[in-house]
């Protein structure tokens, strides 16, 4: 992939990302339950459930509908700058990395554990 086309998908990412940022960002349930640990921000762009065992069906719910959200946004990006929906997705994924408060949990690779953010 050539440089500007790299600077353009990660331009177009970070504008999405403020974007889906503010859309979940004032659902009260979604944030505590990201505060508690329950819930985090994955490698692929993705809500992930990172407790299954204080997970309510409430959350399961949302976090369902935050990454169908997402899916469509990511899908959109793709088709406006030609890369796969999955290099978008790992592009938005870096900027919700960087932008997840102190204490959330993160999931840096399929096989890697949950951490929390320092």
């Amino acid at each position: 992939m050539g440089m500007f086309k790299k600077f353009a998908t990660w331009f177009v990412a970070m504008f999405a990302a403020a974007t889906l940022m503010v859309a979940h960002a004032a659902d009260p349930v979604i944030e505590q339950a990201k505060a508690q640990g329950i819930i985090g921000e994955q490698f692929d762009g993705y809500l992930g459930i990172a407790d299954t065992g204080r997970v309510s069906a409430e959350v399961k719910r949302k976090v369902d509908q935050i990454n169908a959200g997402r899916l469509a946004e990511y899908t959109r990006i793709s088709q406006k700058t030609g890369d796969p929906v999955s290099t978008v997705a790992v592009a938005m994924a870096e900027k919700l990395f960087a932008n997840a408060e102190s204490g959330e949990v993160l999931k840096s690779g399929p096989s890697d554990p949950w951490k929390k953010k320092p």
